[in-house]
């Protein structure tokens, strides 16, 4: 024996039923419509319009920046929503020359590229000379002579890329990045000891410990720039208070002549 349902009832289930249908079709075509557009989005951006299609680079001398980046994957035509700035500066970074690298990307089809390299300022004893930078020590190439001061002290064995961290080296690097430009012609730098001498401008300069480098240069370019008599030496230890010695004068001798005396009768 079956029961009547009654009608508000039935016709209560029957709007729940379709007010529940209409939502789920509401959900699958918003989620369709989403869908589609995504994929239209992600189309255009892999298109040609937003495409890699120039990439300029400034700062560059010796790195060689443009094969770094395309071996980033970064080449005419790449979608340029791919291309990762952060990563491309940290490989640039890795290159022993780059001292610091900035890579922008310019919609819809720039990259700029802008990297600063170390200035190469002495040549260091290694067997191999090899080129470092100022004051870092960061080691750029092994065995090119770049450049004319010369630290001859001996910094051990190292690759590019690598940076020195024996005192006196930096110490050295310090004073020649210190010194103006003219007096680093022929200029070289040597441990005595343990102490620092130099020869700048055909003086000797006693420089001492590996301390206050950049004040031994400054006292140094300023003594130099007054009259000085040629091949006198000059003592930095203490900047503030340097000493200078004039070379002695050669003491001519002269044969000395004698005469004999008379014979006596």
């Amino acid at each position: 024996m079956t029961q009547d349902v009654d009608p508000r009832l039935a016709r209560r289930r029957r709007q729940v039923q379709e007010a529940s249908a209409r939502r789920r079709l509401r959900w699958t075509i918003g989620l369709l419509s989403l869908a589609v557009m995504v994929g239209l989005v992600v189309a255009v951006f892999q298109s040609s319009w937003f495409a890699v299609s120039n990439v300029t680079i400034e700062g560059a001398s010796r790195a060689p920046v443009a094969a770094i980046i395309e071996d980033s994957g970064v080449t005419d035509g790449v979608a340029i929503v791919s291309v990762r700035a952060g990563e491309i500066e940290e490989r640039l970074r890795q290159d022993p020359w780059i001292a610091e690298a900035q890579v922008r990307v310019v919609w819809p089809r720039s990259i700029e590229v802008t990297v600063v390299e170390y200035i190469p300022m002495a040549r260091v004893e290694m067997g191999a000379t090899f080129v470092v930078s100022s004051g870092q020590g960061a080691v750029l190439t092994v065995g090119e002579n770049l450049v004319e001061p010369y630290v001859e002290i001996d910094a051990g064995v190292l690759q590019p890329g690598a940076t020195i961290e024996d005192p006196l080296v930096l110490g050295a690097l310090e004073f020649v990045a210190a010194l103006p430009l003219e007096l680093k012609s022929g200029l070289t730098v040597e441990s005595n000891g343990g102490d620092l001498v130099s020869l700048v401008a055909g003086h000797e300069v006693i420089l001492g410990s590996a301390r206050d480098m950049a004040q031994k240069a400054v006292t140094l370019a300023v003594l130099l720039a007054e009259d000085m008599e040629p091949g006198a030496s000059i003592n930095l230890v203490s900047p503030l208070r340097p000493a200078v010695t004039n070379p002695q004068p050669l003491v001519e001798t002269s044969e000395e002549v004698t005469s004999e005396a008379p014979a006596s009768s």
